[in-house]
């Protein structure tokens, strides 16, 4: 079968589809299974049979004539001196790897010794200079008595405090003037109209209670509101602040929708429910 297989298909084409070297696909087709593992041979047997879906039972059946008998027993004995002659080899690695472990820990243990050296090195180069700072303290002291002249230092020490009293001074009467002015009330201007403020875009709707008349829009941009007769004001969601024409002003930061009544410059926040039976049931 395997060769009618090999002769239909061609030997490379076989070999790439199975992933079986065509070494071994020529020797299971000329009936040389030297060098043949049981599992191997079987397993190459199975991959055929999964990818031709032929019946390989002639092959099996040879396959199986030639385990069982003793042709293969050289192969078995060579497997057992080989792995016998590999016993040394792995000897030999265990002792190079002890010798590398000694070889290591001298290391370290001559590396932590340096390592301790300069500390001690150190901590006697230390003891030397605190006798040789000693003396210098004490001509650091006589140097005072050569010095030059202390009367030009002290008129332009004195010179200094006078220019800085003269600057405080100042700042107190200046903070004193700011508080003043702070304090003072401001005069209250009213607007004219009020005016909705959007801190990011925001979509409100007006509503003029007297002539019916609808304004929409989706702004970022401040937006007056004639503040003359009642109108209804729904705003979308988003953050905005309304100040009326009284400077009463109301910041919302919420995602929600909110229901004004402006009456003559005077805004008012109302329930939906009064917003509804203002606008003759209608919310817009």
């Amino acid at each position: 079968m395997l060769e009618k297989i090999l002769k239909q298909y061609g030997l490379d084409k076989v070999s790439a589809k199975t992933r079986i070297s065509k070494k071994h696909l020529s020797m299971l087709r000329d009936k040389d299974f030297t060098g043949f593992s049981k599992p191997q041979a079987y397993g190459f047997v199975s991959i055929l049979q999964r990818e031709y879906g032929d019946d390989f039972t002639e092959l099996k059946a040879e396959l199986e004539a030639w385990f069982s008998t003793g042709e293969s027993e050289e192969k078995k004995d060579e497997i057992f001196i080989s792995a016998d002659a590999r016993k040394p080899e792995a000897k030999q690695k265990g002792v190079v790897f002890v010798v590398l472990l000694l070889i290591l820990g001298i290391a370290a243990l001559y590396f932590f010794q340096k390592q301790q050296e300069p500390k001690n090195e150190a901590q006697e180069v230390s003891k030397p200079q605190a006798a040789v700072v000693a003396p210098k303290s004490e001509t650091e002291e006589s140097k005072p008595l050569a010095s030059a002249p202390q009367p030009q230092t002290q008129s332009t020490q004195t010179a200094e405090p006078e220019h800085e009293k003269s600057v405080e001074a100042k700042e107190p009467e200046a903070a004193a003037t700011a508080v003043k002015e702070q304090s003072e009330p401001k005069p209250y201007v009213p607007m004219e109209n009020a005016v909705i403020t959007p801190i990011v875009k925001l979509w409100f709707g007006i509503i003029d209670l007297e002539n019916k008349k609808r304004v929409a829009k989706t702004t970022a941009d401040p937006y007056e509101i004639e503040s003359k007769g009642k109108k209804l004001l729904i705003t979308g969601h988003g953050r905005f602040e309304i100040s009326d024409s009284f400077g009463n002003l109301f910041k919302y930061n919420d995602a929600k929708k909110h229901y004004f009544l402006i009456d003559d410059g005077m805004v008012k926040e109302i329930p939906v429910s009064e917003f509804r039976r203002l606008n003759g049931g209608k919310v817009w």
